[in-house]
């Protein structure tokens, strides 16, 4: 080989000269597009949906009832010691 074909040899493109058409190019970005949608595009519903649990507003409801039932209880039961008496204690230790 003479020096100008070797260089000749190395210097051509390899692979890189290959022209793809528009439709394919379009093809392929429409498929990527629609992958990428479909994953994100229920994540993104599920998270809308339930907005509020991610932000603790549904944590804040949740005490507030937890709250509002004990208080309603201690209240109820404070009402039932006033009408009823205390509860017996019975001695179990003979």
């Amino acid at each position: 080989m003479t020096e100008a074909s070797f260089s000749n040899f190395f210097n051509r493109p390899f692979g890189l000269n290959v022209k793809v058409p528009e439709r394919t190019l379009k093809q392929a970005g429409d498929t990527l597009q629609n992958t990428a949608g479909g994953v994100l595009t229920p994540l993104t519903d599920y998270l809308e949906d339930n907005e509020k649990v991610f932000t603790g507003e549904v944590a804040k409801e949740i005490n507030k009832i937890f709250s509002y039932c004990f208080n309603i209880g201690a209240k109820m039961q404070a009402e039932d010691v006033k009408v009823n008496g205390k509860t017996p204690n019975f001695d179990t230790k003979f």
